[in-house]
C-alpha cells in the first residue's frame, strides 16, 4: 500500500510538471531606436548601464516591470515577451525624463522615442599626425540643470571604447569654468605617443554632476595613424 501511495504522488508530480511545461512561450517583441535630440542622430551611451528600458504589462504588477539594458548605438530589442499591451518608457540614462508611451506588441513591435541628452558632443574634427591624435569638438545642450564638469577624449585599439573601457584618455576638469564659457568654446585634446601604422579608435565624452554619474558620448572614429 505503502509503494502504491509513492508510485500515485510520482505519477502526479510528472502530470504537474508536463501541465507546466505546456504553457505557450513568449511570443513577442519590442524594438526601437533612441534619437538625440540635438544631434538628431542615435543616442551614443555605453553597456551594459547607458540606459535601461522598461515594460509595464497590462494585467502585470505595477512594481515589477521588465527591464533591459538597451545598446550603446541607442537601439534595443527583446524578443522574449508576451503579446500584450504595456508601458514603455527609456530610463536610467544621460538624458531627462521621456514621456511613457502605450504600445500593443505583436511578433515584433517598433517603437521610437526622442531624447533631451544632458550634453552634446557637436562639431567634431578628428586628425592624426606622426604618433598623435587630435580632436576639436564643442559641447551643447538645449537644457539647462546640472553643472558641467569635464570632458575627454578616449582611445583604445578595441571598438569597444567608454568611460571605463579605454587605453589612452585626455581629461579637461571644467568644474570651475562657468558653464557659459564651456558651451562657448572648442576643445582640442591631444593624444601622443601612438604607435604608426596602428588603427585606433577615438570617442569623445562629457558629464554633467547628475545623479547617476552618466556620460554623454560622441559616435565612435576609426583612424590610423601616419
Amino acid at each position: 500500500m505503502k509503494n502504491s501511495i509513492h508510485f500515485i504522488s510520482f505519477v502526479l508530480i510528472i502530470i504537474t510538471a508536463c501541465e507546466i511545461d505546456n504553457y505557450d512561450p513568449p511570443n513577442g517583441g519590442v524594438v526601437g531606436t533612441l534619437t538625440d535630440k540635438i544631434t538628431k542622430e542615435n543616442f551614443q551611451t555605453e553597456q551594459p548601464n547607458g540606459f535601461y528600458i522598461k515594460l509595464f504589462e497590462k494585467g502585470g504588477e505595477i512594481f515589477s516591470p521588465i527591464t533591459f539594458s538597451g545598446k550603446p548605438d541607442g537601439t534595443f530589442e527583446n524578443a522574449w515577451i508576451f503579446q500584450n499591451e504595456y508601458k514603455v518608457v527609456p530610463t536610467e540614462g544621460a538624458f531627462f525624463p521621456v514621456d511613457t508611451a502605450t504600445i500593443l506588441v505583436g511578433e515584433r513591435t517598433e517603437q521610437n522615442f526622442e531624447v533631451e541628452p544632458f550634453l552634446a558632443i557637436v562639431n567634431i574634427d578628428i586628425s592624426t599626425n606622426s604618433g598623435n591624435i587630435i580632436s576639436k569638438y564643442q559641447i551643447d545642450r538645449s537644457k539647462v540643470k546640472d553643472k558641467i564638469i569635464e570632458s575627454k577624449t578616449l582611445v583604445s585599439k578595441y571598438p569597444t571604447i567608454n568611460n571605463v573601457v579605454f587605453e589612452f584618455m585626455s581629461r579637461n576638469d571644467l568644474a570651475d569654468i562657468s558653464d557659459e564659457e564651456i558651451l562657448g568654446s572648442t576643445f582640442t585634446d591631444e593624444i601622443s605617443n601612438l604607435k604608426s601604422g596602428e588603427n585606433y579608435f577615438v570617442r569623445i565624452a562629457a558629464r554633467t554632476n547628475n545623479r547617476l554619474n552618466k556620460y554623454n558620448y560622441s559616435k565612435i572614429f576609426s583612424v590610423t595613424i601616419p
